[in-house]
């Protein structure tokens, strides 16, 4: 988008340590393993988001589990953590990325 200058995770303050530890929760993760905030399995394929359980705004200082990358930005700074979808079984709000016409239609 023209105009809008996004940080890097080194100028939001998640730099080279958190990205260590990131890569060692992606290690250690298990492909179908629900997400905290959702409910949904969790594949590493998904681009999956190193998750604060202490916020960042709060104190927090790692990352300490691995959410979907959307449901970490839905979570935010973990002031509405008891209306997360996991526990009011709402699904989440997730917009659809239109990838564009097929190779082949469906049904023949």
């Amino acid at each position: 988008m023209p105009g809008r200058h996004t940080k890097t995770t080194t100028q939001r303050g998640l730099g080279h340590r958190h990205k260590q530890q990131v890569a060692h929760l992606k290690r250690q993760h298990i492909d179908g393993t629900p997400c905290w905030w959702c409910g949904e399995p969790m594949y590493l394929s998904q681009g999956l988001a190193g998750d604060h359980s202490v916020p960042r705004a709060t104190g927090g200082k790692l990352a300490d589990r691995l959410l979907h990358g959307p449901c970490n930005s839905e979570r935010g700074d973990g002031s509405r953590d008891h209306l997360r979808p996991a526990l009011t079984g709402k699904r989440a709000n997730r917009e659809l990325v239109d990838i564009g016409p097929r190779a082949l239609q469906w049904p023949w």
